[in-house]
């Protein structure tokens, strides 16, 4: 049993990894914010965008947690996400392989907005990649149409509250 629980686990994460190029798409949190849905991350903080609501995040800072991202989720209620942190700068695009519902996308380097897509599902074998237009230290995924609704673009100013532990290769 130990060895095929093994076996599944691998094949699991063989599925959810992408192209080499690509990522798969707190106390402090505001009491009124619907809570996250769970699925083994690290504890939500809290994020905010100059001119945004805050959105309580997931935090994913592990490569297998990072991977793993939305995948699978049929809701994401307005108010929540996941920020992706990285260990040092990339430059890799994030997908939607296995991702059910819309998602908007920001990448940030330090605190400021480097980039923003708006990604859609993708159910087939060769999924698009929504590349950054530059090098970035976190990600942050949020409900479809919350950047462009909230005006968050390239130069806007992100904070988190929240404790966090340092992200993992």
């Amino acid at each position: 049993m130990r060895v095929r629980t093994f076996v599944v686990t691998l094949l699991l994460a063989g599925c959810s990894s992408g192209p080499p190029s690509a990522v798969p798409a707190t106390p402090a949190a505001p009491t009124d914010l619907p809570p996250p849905p769970s699925g083994g991350f690290d504890p939500p903080v809290t994020v905010a965008f100059e001119g945004a609501p805050p959105i309580r995040a997931e935090v994913a800072r592990r490569s297998d947690q990072r991977a793993r991202g939305l995948m699978q989720r049929t809701e994401l209620p307005e108010g929540t996400g996941m920020i992706f942190l990285f260990p040092r700068r990339v430059d890799v695009g994030f997908w939607m392989k296995g991702t059910l519902i819309p998602l908007s996308i920001a990448y940030v380097d330090g605190d400021r907005v480097v980039s923003v897509h708006e990604m859609e599902p993708c159910r087939v074998a060769d999924c698009p990649t929504y590349e950054p237009a530059g090098p970035y230290t976190a990600a942050v995924e949020a409900p479809g149409g919350f950047f462009p609704k909230y005006r968050v673009g390239t130069g806007t100013r992100m904070t988190v509250t929240g404790a966090t532990t340092p992200p993992e290769s």
